[in-house]
């Protein structure tokens, strides 16, 4: 991710910008359902007025916790 000084000129008619500094490196989420080229591309971040964002990144190649699932849980309830 990278982020770029903006400087208004002193007529106040124009904006220069400067380079490019990098603030963090990123994973972004690769897959069949994240476009980012053409018509269906949609940016992999958002950012929020106070400057707090959110980032659409890779999770880690770890095994995930298994997830049970309780079927008919109202019955046990009257125990």
């Amino acid at each position: 991710m990278q982020a770029v000084p903006l400087r208004l000129t002193a007529d106040a008619r124009t904006v220069d910008a400067g380079p490019p500094v990098i603030l963090f490196s990123t994973r972004l989420a690769v897959g069949a359902n994240i476009f980012t080229t053409g018509v269906s591309s949609r940016a992999q971040y958002a950012v929020a007025s106070d400057g707090r964002f959110l980032l659409n990144v890779q999770a880690d190649d770890v095994v995930a916790s298994p997830i049970t699932v309780v079927l008919n849980w109202e019955a046990g309830l009257g125990r």
